[in-house]
């Protein structure tokens, strides 16, 4: 292909783009909007106009709990919920603004416990031994955080039954999380 006719259609590819933008009425004292004339129908969105109209915001996560932790993490509880026969439990880990932190735990001295049967669980594992959760380090779960940053780690535990409202979350080096909602 020759480059004026290259030229010439990456600029009419781009003409959909274009039209789909909004101009702002310099004239006009209310601050209102108008649409240019070469709009595309309302009823017929090209993919240049899905692309403009979408949202690059990440979505917050709902913080259940929050219990400090040791060397000064912050540990927020954001899930707890079962799936089938399995309870999935995520937390945010924060590290403070002035260091950053490892946050390591033993995946024996993690738990939960059914409050209305005080039966303790611990991690689900898969088919070679290795704990459900990540990220996992050997039989530690957890990572290095970076000064002021967050870290994602989730744990799978077997579901108590569903007769159980609650559970209690036990892990080490930071303060329990008691009485904790499960959503079904």
């Amino acid at each position: 292909m020759r480059p004026t006719v290259k030229v010439a259609l990456a600029s009419l590819l781009a003409i959909p783009a274009l039209a789909a933008c909004q101009v702002k009425d310099d004239k006009a004292d209310t601050g209102s909007t108008t649409t240019s004339s070469a709009t595309p129908p309302a009823e017929t969105p090209t993919q240049s106009t899905i692309a403009v109209e979408q949202k690059t915001e990440p979505v917050a996560q709902t913080v259940i709990q929050t219990q400090p932790g040791s060397d000064g993490v912050v540990v927020d509880l954001n899930k707890v919920a079962v799936t089938g026969d399995v309870l999935t439990v995520q937390l945010s880990v924060k590290a403070p603004n002035e260091d950053g932190k490892s946050f390591y735990m033993s995946e024996r001295q993690i738990s939960i416990i059914d409050d209305a049967t005080a039966q303790r669980y611990s991690l689900l594992k898969d088919g070679e031994g290795n704990p459900l959760a990540s990220p996992l380090s050997g039989t530690r779960v957890g990572n290095y955080i970076s000064k002021g940053s967050t870290g994602i780690v989730w744990l799978k535990f077997p579901a108590p039954p569903a007769t159980s409202k609650t559970v209690s979350i036990n892990l080490p080096g930071v303060a329990p999380f008691d009485g904790v909602p499960v959503t079904r």
